[in-house]
């Protein structure tokens, strides 16, 4: 069920959301929330992954344990994947 949410933004938001809503024929909150939810799905994924850097570190400094070189390429892998999957969901 959709929420209804109230947001306040600044004049020249509202009336570029407002012009491109009535380009597209379509309503301004489903605008909105085409274009938001990419931004939310990548910030979600940034916050992600600095909380397990950070918890990472945080391990590496109690123990000295390291995660030799091909899990860090793996770490890296698994990153690009993320970044791929958003940026593919955002160009649609």
């Amino acid at each position: 069920m959709p929420r209804q949410l109230n947001l306040r933004v600044n004049e020249e938001f509202a009336r570029r959301l407002e012009s491109l809503s009535r380009r597209l024929g379509r309503p301004m909150a489903a605008v909105l929330e085409e274009i938001g939810m990419p931004a939310l799905e990548e910030m979600e994924s940034d916050l992600q992954f600095e909380v397990e850097a950070f918890a990472a570190w945080e391990e590496f400094q109690l123990t000295g344990e390291h995660v030799p070189a091909e899990g860090i390429d793996a770490i890296f892998t698994e990153g690009r994947k993320r970044a791929r999957s958003v940026a593919d969901k955002s160009a649609k």
